[in-house]
């Protein structure tokens, strides 16, 4: 008699001592949602913060073609040309353009940038600096900003520049095809990017010379 019970005890006091199995299972599965939110909200994390920095990056270079442009800026080292404007150039037009921009010196007052995409430099080349744009990070898509607060998205190239002395911005659009537009009631041009994560950012350029990244 006294052994069964010393049985009884002993079987008893066992799930107290550790886990079951199904404690175990659910522990596992707790830990298993944490960890999953953690690297969630890590990857949302890491995504905005590279796209932060890549729309901070494209306004600090917009400011400094500015700067270029109602400077005195010599257009190489030895050249005696101080006459060019500076700008950025944004094409959504060719394979890969999505992925770099390109900083340029229009040299013969068009207010365009007159090189190919692959940005040769020298010579009479107008391309500057070529920027990749990396993390996985692109060009989403480029856009009219308008007075009425209605944008126009689906261009396909945009060109921004400078010249000196004024601080007003030079932009010219190009449709889909390449072909240069007038839209009416224009005021600045929004260039969007995107992250791998779907998340995106603007930086936007008014003609008044403002550069905004909201």
């Amino acid at each position: 008699m006294s052994y069964h019970s010393r049985n009884n005890h002993s079987l008893s006091a066992g799930p107290v001592a550790g886990f079951t199995l199904i404690e175990l299972l659910v522990s596992i599965a707790i830990v298993s949602v944490i960890l999953t939110i953690i690297v969630s909200n890590q990857s949302t994390y890491t995504d905005n913060a590279a796209l932060s920095n890549l729309s901070d990056q494209i306004g600090l270079t917009l400011s400094q073609a500015q700067a270029y442009g109602i400077g005195v800026r010599e257009l190489f080292p030895g050249s005696s040309d101080f006459s060019a404007s500076y700008g950025l150039v944004f094409s959504l037009l060719d394979s890969g353009s999505d992925s770099v921009y390109l900083s340029f010196a229009d040299r013969n007052g068009n207010k365009l940038y007159d090189g190919d995409w692959s940005c040769p430099t020298g010579g009479i080349s107008e391309c500057i600096e070529k920027t990749d744009i990396s993390r996985g990070n692109r060009i989403d898509s480029l856009c009219v900003v308008r007075a009425a607060d209605t944008d126009i998205c689906g261009i396909g190239r945009v060109d921004i520049s400078f010249i000196r002395p004024n601080t007003e911005a030079q932009i010219i659009f190009f449709d889909a095809g390449g072909g240069t537009l007038n839209p009416p009631g224009s005021i600045g041009a929004r260039v969007i990017l995107r992250s791998p994560g779907a998340l995106t950012k603007s930086v936007v350029i008014y003609k008044t010379g403002q550069i905004s990244v909201p």
